[in-house]
């Protein structure tokens, strides 16, 4: 839910391509560009834990950059998981059944997200929002 709600604060000030970062997950290389040049693409692919290699070359989860129409076209993140476990699974079908037929994912997302407006504060390099849950 937090991803959808970060989605739909920061394309308010139009940005067309989004990144989704899990907090446990600090880049190694610095040199990996943010800029969409493909989408859905995973920034976070070679990891230490998975001895630099994807475990599922279908895994959309840890680290992900989207451009807004594709993001969109799959509905966002789904609202049924909180904390943490299966959100990426789930992300991953996502996109696989947009590919094939739709499901779930067209009533579960940003067309269901309801939340209260976050507080934002503007900063230089980032914008902080704050949800209240």
């Amino acid at each position: 839910m937090l991803y959808n709600i970060a989605f739909s604060e920061a394309k308010t000030d139009n940005h067309t391509c989004f990144v989704f970062h899990d907090v446990d997950l600090i880049p190694e290389n610095y040199q990996i560009r943010h800029n969409c040049v493909r989408s859905p693409m995973h920034l976070s692919r070679a990891i230490d834990s998975f001895n630099y290699r994807l475990p599922d070359r279908k895994l959309i989860g840890g680290v992900s950059m989207w451009k807004r129409e594709d993001f969109e076209k799959v509905n966002g993140w789904s609202n049924l998981f909180v904390n943490w476990g299966g959100e990426d699974d789930d992300m991953s079908y996502r996109y696989q059944m947009l590919m094939d037929s739709p499901w779930r994912f067209k009533v579960d997302g940003l067309s269901t997200l309801t939340y209260i407006p976050p507080t934002r504060e503007n900063h230089q390099l980032y914008t902080r929002i704050l949800v209240r849950t």
